[in-house]
């Protein structure tokens, strides 16, 4: 289910870049000619910039706008992970009417609460947690 719904947004989002990229390309020329008003904003969608900004925003990829970063986990910790993503993303999804992506929404909010809760932890502390996964 997640995988097809996954590879159709993907699809729509390139296609809606490649439509942008298309009408972008087709009035450069039309508006170097007659100095820049060329009826571009007769397009419902390009009047609302808001609406722009939020769907420009949605439609970039994970890879444009974020850095990768590599992890090596053991593979308990590789499972209890994709586990846990399927359950978020089943009760994201009832709450909100939404899927919870992967690498856009659930590996940060993952990493944040990793991170908050290393807050004031002293070193012993720490090498508890280690000795769980080692």
């Amino acid at each position: 289910m997640s995988d097809e719904s996954r590879a159709d947004r993907l699809r729509r989002r390139r296609a809606q870049r490649d439509k942008q990229s298309a009408a972008s390309e087709s009035t450069e020329p039309a508006d170097s000619v007659s100095g820049g008003e060329t009826g571009v904003a007769s397009d419902p969608s390009e009047t609302d910039d808001e609406t722009d900004d939020a769907d420009s925003t949605a439609s970039e990829s994970v890879k444009e706008t974020r850095v990768g970063t590599y992890m090596y986990l053991p593979e308990e910790q590789r499972s209890e992970l994709n586990f846990r993503y399927k359950e978020l993303n089943l009760a994201y999804e009832r709450a909100v009417g939404e899927e919870l992506e992967k690498n856009r929404h659930f590996y940060p909010l993952v990493v944040q609460a990793g991170l908050e809760a290393l807050d004031g932890i002293d070193g012993e502390a720490i090498r508890e947690r280690l000795d769980r996964f080692e």
